[in-house]
């Protein structure tokens, strides 16, 4: 079920409303935990690792691309990301006078979870959605019903004690909603552990854990059980990548904020498991399109 205007547009003027002194070009916490907006001027193209997070575009356009695959960050739309994604980001329509305005909030799996076993216990879900390969992100029009909750919710937000004792139920609320619109069944292939997310989701984790490690696609494969080449095949399918670029697109980003935080090229390359300093500075201008130094001192 798609959206209809009215409800839409009284979402992106709440949130205009909400966000008018917040800062350009940064991301700013709301009064929801995990909760942040990002007010932005400028287009252009960069790579970027998206953490797992629901996005709501209320201004402005990007688009996220991947191997051969691109999704649609637009208004009217929300994006889910299940799994830190390695993407090449492209911001199309943002300007000073209308900058672009991302709503994102950070996945909760176990909230899922818990409303997902609700769900099964009063209508058990078996095969849900297509057959295709699950994704660790897809994007899916808003309803009218995840927004008649997102305008309750900013509703509440201006009631400290109503968002103390109700915001749970309405999050509750929110991630049903999404559940039901998930046309791709990936919300219950990740979550009740039917098909390849939740191994890669382990080989993930072992590699943002061990960032200071050289990558080995066999253990990684030995990791989750499965075959070098079986491994190989599932993480291209749900990640849109090779496991080793991958790796080094999470390394290159880890290193990246380093730099930022302080340290020279050397010790952010050595932290991230790059031996040669030389080596760091080719991958690291070849990902970004500048140099370590050119980075700049920024402090996040």
């Amino acid at each position: 079920m798609s959206n209809s205007k009215s409800k839409l547009d009284e979402f992106i003027g709440m949130m205009k409303n909400a966000t008018e002194s917040f800062p350009l070009n940064e991301a700013k916490e709301t009064g929801m935990d995990g909760v942040y907006v990002f007010k932005g001027t400028d287009c252009g193209q960069y790579p970027a690792v998206y953490e797992p997070a629901i996005v709501i575009m209320v201004q402005g356009k990007k688009i996220a691309r991947v191997d051969n695959r691109s999704f649609d960050l637009s208004v009217g739309r929300f994006t889910l990301i299940f799994l830190p994604m390695a993407l090449e980001v492209e911001v199309v329509e943002a300007s000073v006078e209308e900058p672009l305005i991302m709503l994102a909030l950070k996945m909760d799996l176990g909230r899922i979870a818990n409303i997902l076993m609700k769900m099964d216990k009063v209508s058990p879900i078996a095969n849900h959605g297509s057959s295709a390969a699950p994704s660790g992100m897809y994007s899916e029009p808003l309803t009218d019903e995840i927004l008649d909750t997102m305008i309750r919710i900013l509703k509440m937000g201006k009631n400290p004690l109503q968002m103390e004792v109700l915001g749970d139920a309405m999050l509750d609320e929110l991630y049903f909603h999404l559940i039901c619109s998930d046309s791709s069944g990936s919300m219950h292939k990740l979550l009740h552990h039917r098909g390849e997310i939740p191994q890669i989701s382990r080989a993930i984790t072992h590699i943002y854990e061990n960032i200071d490690e050289v990558v080995s696609v066999n253990k990684l494969a030995q990791i989750v059980n499965m075959s070098p080449s079986g491994f190989r095949k599932t993480f291209r399918e749900v990640m849109h990548m090779p496991p080793l670029q991958y790796a080094k697109s999470i390394k290159l980003d880890r290193a990246q904020l380093f730099i930022r935080q302080g340290l020279n090229a050397s010790e952010a390359g050595y932290k991230v498991g790059y031996n040669s300093p030389a080596q760091f500075s080719r991958e690291y201008k070849r990902h970004f399109g500048y140099t370590p130094s050119e980075t700049g001192l920024q402090l996040t």
